[in-house]
């Protein structure tokens, strides 16, 4: 019989007693194991790596107390319910996290912060050190945390409240980076779809705007690469969507050009002809042998043209994407890809943290000396961006996380004072209403929980993903929407 390569493998089994928070306790095994849980009658699942025993954990919630212990091993975290400081979720999250890394012996920079926007935790804590003592959240994670925090508060409380950020997706690339995770197509293989696409997010936005009754404040289009369009269908697509008069007051526009390879002059120019002077272009790095190695389709000196060419025309806010842990990119490439960045003094710059896939063939030595190499690769990244920017001048506005990144690191938006982009905050922040049109989109509306409107409850509206079954549906997505914003 053939070997499934499984049976070397741990598990851990999650075993839940009078709760179900299923998704926060998979979201601490993806952490420590990488692997993605199952959920089945009970008992959340997680495959192990290679060499590693089987353990059990039981975590329990009475009417008295919450309770996380690895069955037949003696370690054991207890809280009295009318000692805790958390919700039920959170408290089982946070003791499961505590209990794995002192099994393991292994910590991360977030602690059992695993969602997306660590600000918004900053906002609940009076001080930095309860971040560490309640999450397990690293000293200088958690001073980043509240200095973001702080900055995007500052942010907020110069927009206005009430009003809705607009995002337009288009999700669609001139070619799939490797590390790529969001929702996009590849043009080159979908080029029939693009006017078909387009035609359906004009038509949503013609379907919805006029029902929305708040202000405007911001437009943000991003993808994918919206600069993918030809020449003719994004003049056109540009100018229908400033044809709305909800645009009319906008306090900002941003357009994620991205790609270095979709730049043309005339594509500029139309955004400078509707008032469009903010753009993000993003190289990623600046290392030709990794842009080759993750299936980018252009080079260097491309994006130091592009952006030579956008500065001669008068574009006045430039964002660029660096990503510390691309594939085999060195700690002194990566260096090398900021400085030269920093030279060219863009207003912002935005730094992604990554890591590559684990193998599953490696074995247990391998996994831990891969990881130990990975994390210090991105610790040292991390690091010299952080010192590196704040003495050029910069500092962090906006912060949010994903999950499966090495050590889930963070991914922080840098600015130089006056040239924050206010979308970005209002987005990652969780503080003010999204109307997200395109496949793949989120909406969120914002509701008040206080004077401040800094503590807030945010419900969400979800748009279909598939560009295809998008268009066919446009209609059905347009009055979800309606009935969401405005019921």
């Amino acid at each position: 019989m053939e070997s499934s390569g499984n049976e070397n493998r741990g598990r851990i089994k999650v075993s839940c007693e009078g709760h179900s928070f299923f998704y926060p306790i998979s979201d601490i095994l993806r952490l420590f194991t990488g692997k993605i849980p199952k959920e089945s009658d009970g008992q959340v699942l997680c495959e192990g790596n290679e060499g590693d025993p089987d353990i059990t954990v039981i975590s329990r919630v009475e009417e008295d107390i919450v309770e996380t212990s690895i069955e037949g091993a003696g370690e054991r975290i207890f809280s009295k319910r009318e000692d805790l400081r958390l919700p039920l979720n959170r408290e089982v999250k946070r003791q499961l996290y505590f209990l794995l890394s002192g099994h393991f012996q292994k910590t991360f920079p977030w602690g059992s912060l695993t969602g997306i926007r660590p600000t918004q935790v900053a906002r609940e804590l009076s001080e930095e050190t309860e971040m560490a003592g309640i999450y397990g959240v690293r000293e200088d994670k958690a001073h980043l945390a509240f200095l973001t925090k702080d900055n995007e508060d500052r942010i907020l409380m110069a927009s206005d409240p009430s009003a809705i950020h607009v995002y337009i997706g288009i999700p669609f690339c001139p070619s799939r980076c490797s590390y790529c995770s969001f929702v996009a197509q590849e043009a080159p293989r979908k080029t029939e779809l693009l006017p078909s696409y387009i035609d359906a997010v004009l038509s949503e936005m013609d379907m919805v705007l006029p029902k929305i009754g708040a202000s405007i404040e911001t437009l943000y289009i991003g993808g994918g690469t919206p600069t993918v369009l030809s020449e003719e269908l994004f003049e056109e697509f540009i100018s229908s969507v400033f044809s709305h008069p909800e645009f009319s007051r906008l306090s900002e526009v941003c357009v994620e050009a991205g790609r270095p390879d979709t730049f043309t002059e005339k594509k500029l120019q139309v955004l400078l002809d509707h008032g469009v002077k903010r753009i993000c272009i993003n190289p990623q790095t600046l290392c030709d042998e990794t842009l080759v190695r993750v299936g980018r389709k252009h080079s260097a000196r491309d994006f130091l043209d592009t952006y030579s060419m956008a500065r001669t025309m008068g574009f006045s806010v430039i964002n660029t994407d660096l990503i510390a842990g691309l594939p085999e990119e060195t700690y002194e490439e990566f260096c090398d890809s900021l400085c030269r960045i920093i030279e060219l003094a863009p207003e912002n710059i935005t730094v992604h943290s990554l890591s590559k896939k684990r193998r599953a063939s490696l074995t247990r030595e391998e996994i831990v000396r891969q990881e130990e190499e990975e994390l210090s690769r991105i610790e040292k990244m991390l690091s010299f961006a952080s010192g590196k920017l704040v003495k050029a001048g910069y500092f962090p506005y906006y912060m949010y996380k994903q999950k499966d990144t090495l050590g889930g690191h963070e991914n922080v938006g840098y600015a130089k004072e006056g040239t924050e982009c206010l979308y970005n905050v209002a987005m990652m922040s969780d503080q003010r209403s999204v109307l997200s049109f395109g496949a793949g989109g989120m909406s969120k509306r914002v509701f008040p929980e206080g004077e401040d409107m800094l503590h807030v409850r945010v419900e969400r509206c979800s748009c279909i993903k598939d560009p295809i079954q998008y268009i066919s549906n446009v209609k059905a997505m347009a009055e979800k929407k309606i009935g969401f914003f405005c019921e």
